[in-house]
């Protein structure tokens, strides 16, 4: 590829950045959203560099201030990245994901319009070209 092409947006849908007090979650762990939007969202948690990225996730998402809950979410991992462990002798590390919901259901989709809409003063639209 030439470095002189455009990069051609993928998303089907704008990303939101939120507040840090709105959490993902699925049985195990809780994590922190990095950008949400009506297609999926990224996250990142902490987790040991051992434990393998699941492809199929179900997850949760909780605004502790505004009460918004939400679970169930059926997600497809399309990204994930891992850093490097947190201490040089140890296997913690932050694992970044990014997931696409799969499978909505007709009420899923309207929980996710309504929560956009409802903490537009607490998101902030990403630019275009933030990636």
């Amino acid at each position: 590829m030439n470095n002189q092409e455009e990069f051609v947006e993928r998303r089907q849908h704008p990303r939101y950045q939120l507040s840090d007090d709105i959490l993902v979650f699925n049985e195990t762990t809780f994590g922190q959203i990095i950008n949400f939007s009506k297609g999926g969202l990224a996250f990142r948690y902490l987790t040991s560099k051992d434990i393998a990225q699941e492809t199929f996730v179900e997850l949760g998402v909780l605004n502790s201030a505004s009460g918004f809950y939400m679970e169930n979410i059926t997600c497809k991992t399309v990204n994930t990245s891992d850093s490097t462990p947190i201490h040089p002798t140890g296997s913690t590390i932050v694992r970044r994901n990014g997931v696409q919901f799969d499978n909505l259901t007709t009420d899923q989709l309207q929980q996710i319009e309504s929560f956009i809409a409802e903490n537009k003063g607490e998101i902030s639209k990403i630019s275009e070209t933030s990636h």
